[in-house]
């Protein structure tokens, strides 16, 4: 399998981001949900966001770390960003996510990029927790997060700094 890096997004990359938010197939997993977010489709999952909705977005994670951290994922051999990972200050912790657009799912590209957020988060910008908050009917993602290292809590996904330098 191809190597895969993360790089911060221009203001030009927006675009790729604003396309994933309204692919269907990408969004899916997010169809069904009470989600509180403007522009949120419930039908679908996807999010519509403006270019200016985008922009402010933006200003507000750049230079932002070690709280807040976003990457692009790209792979190696592909000329694209295949997705998006981050993290973010969230009370005592830190709350994460990862998106891998639909077309490049079933490819393992999640797992490594998880491993690669664990390695930055706890050994680059000493973060004490992270934690996604998954439905646990996402059999495969739940699946994904034990493998890198995550525990199921009552409410979410979680892993420490400790269970991560334990493994």
């Amino acid at each position: 399998m191809n190597k895969i890096y993360f790089k911060f997004p221009s203001k030009e990359d927006l675009k790729h981001c604003q396309k994933w938010m309204m692919d269907p197939d990408t969004m899916s997993y997010n169809a069904g949900y009470d989600i509180d977010l403007s522009g949120y489709n419930k039908l679908t999952g996807t999010i519509n966001k403006t270019d200016d909705d985008m922009l402010r977005w933006y200003e507000q994670w750049i230079n932002k770390e070690p709280d807040k951290f976003y990457r692009y994922i790209y792979v190696e051999g592909i000329d694209e960003p295949i997705g998006e990972i981050y993290y973010y200050p969230n009370n005592d912790t830190h709350h994460m996510g990862i998106l891998i657009q639909n077309k490049y799912r079933g490819n393992g590209y999640a797992y490594k990029a998880l491993i690669e957020l664990e390695r930055i988060a706890f050994e680059e910008n000493d973060i004490d927790e992270l934690h996604d908050e998954i439905p646990f009917n996402r059999v495969n993602a739940i699946k994904l997060f034990k493998k890198a290292g995550f525990i199921q809590t009552n409410k979410d996904m979680m892993i420490t700094k400790d269970m991560y330098f334990s493994k």
